[in-house]
């Protein structure tokens, strides 16, 4: 069974490109409602399960008794919002021939009384674009989407997110408001560009992902707007692409992207396989809860680097050192799967024990509950090696 802290937080959104590139409309507060509901969200859930959203984690912080009324009526068109979205195929992948269908957003919705408490949860036609992802999905750091403060700037968001490894994005006018649901709205480009594309300039630049962009005209029409931001490699999070797992396990206990590139010369010359990567990551574990180690990421880098569990590996495997060094064997899908929930466990412990939206009260409990997340992670990865 695997265990997740199901109404904690999460650090990183995901979600499928075609819900990125969905058209719906929502206002500011329920577009701030649908990010915290995502965040309730991991990609590796089975199902959906009900989520608890609190008003002052809605309302930015602050809630007073006129915040909880207007909880309440938004709700009334919140619970009914639908969404038109590319149909996927039976695999979870787009179509060749896209076909376009139109869904609900939420099962239900409602205002927990006397807790200010939103309590909602998602259609489960929507399971293939939250649930069991394995690509063609954006992820985005909670921090920065906190940051924002229209409906707009948080699609807009989205949008370059999706394309942050090219670091531009054309995009057809039309679409772009169709996206946004302002089809029926700003006949005259100069309102859509100070209302829209200048307020989302002004927030994103408060992210990690400021842009610029360029009005592209066909006479004396504007029929694109062409989007310039820095490319990932110089952003701390990207659209997911194919991470290899070994990586994702060293960043999560804290081995810095820098010293990934002296562990990948080792892999590549030849000095051991991926395997070994996870054979110190398991001795050194044993270690740190043996109380022998106190800094896992410092020892796991000196076995690495050294080389110096190299003899014990072998010994391991039983096979002669020459096959090891010939051989690349790729970590099962179920295994990367694990590493890659596990990073982003100790990503969201990093996140709950800084993050403004928890109280003294709710903090330690939300810490409970990811490092029994974190507990169950690594009981599942030790299985695995047995």
């Amino acid at each position: 069974m695997e265990v997740h802290p199901a109404l904690t937080p999460q650090p990183l959104v995901v979600q499928h490109n075609a819900l990125v590139n969905a058209r719906f409309d929502l206002t500011t507060n329920e577009a701030r409602l649908f990010m915290a509901l995502l965040s309730r969200v991991q990609r590796h859930d089975t199902a959906f399960s009900k989520c608890q959203v609190t008003v002052r984690e809605v309302m930015g912080g602050t809630a007073s008794k006129n915040s909880y009324e207007q909880m309440r009526r938004m709700l009334k068109d919140f619970g009914g919002r639908t969404l038109v979205v590319e149909q996927l195929g039976q695999d979870g992948k787009l179509q060749k021939q896209p076909s376009f269908t139109v869904l609900p957003l939420l099962a239900y919705a409602t205002y927990v009384k006397g807790e200010g408490l939103i309590e909602a949860q998602f259609n489960d036609l929507l399971l293939p674009y939250l649930l069991q992802l394995r690509d063609n999905f954006t992820k985005a750091q909670l921090t920065e989407l906190l940051k924002l403060k229209s409906a707009n700037s948080y699609r807009i968001y989205w949008l370059l997110r999706e394309y942050a490894s090219f670091g531009k994005r054309i995009i057809r006018l039309s679409e772009l408001k169709a996206i946004l649901g302002l089809e029926q709205e700003y006949d005259r480009f100069n309102n859509f560009r100070a209302r829209v594309l200048e307020r989302a300039k002004a927030e994103l630049a408060e992210t990690d992902l400021p842009f610029t962009y360029e009005a592209i005209k066909e006479g004396r029409e504007v029929v694109e707007i062409k989007f310039l931001f820095p490319p990932a490699s110089n952003q701390a999070i990207a659209t997911e692409v194919s991470v290899p797992a070994w990586q994702s396990a060293l960043l999560s206990i804290g081995v810095s992207v820098k010293s990934l590139a002296a562990v990948e010369a080792r892999l590549q010359a030849g000095e051991y396989d991926e395997g070994y990567v996870q054979f110190v990551l398991d001795a050194v574990r044993k270690q740190v809860k043996a109380g022998k180690i106190k800094k896992e990421g410092g020892a796991v880098f000196k076995a690495l680097v050294d080389g110096y569990l190299l003899d014990d590996y072998r010994k391991a495997q039983q096979t002669p050192a020459s096959a090891i060094v010939k051989a690349s064997p790729v970590l099962s899908a179920k295994r990367k799967r694990l590493l890659s929930a596990l990073e982003d466990a100790y990503t969201s412990q990093r996140f709950i024990k800084t993050a403004v939206i928890y109280t003294d009260e709710t903090r330690p409990v939300a810490i409970a509950d990811v490092q029994a997340t974190i507990d169950e992670l690594q009981r599942q990865l030790q299985a695995l090696e047995n």
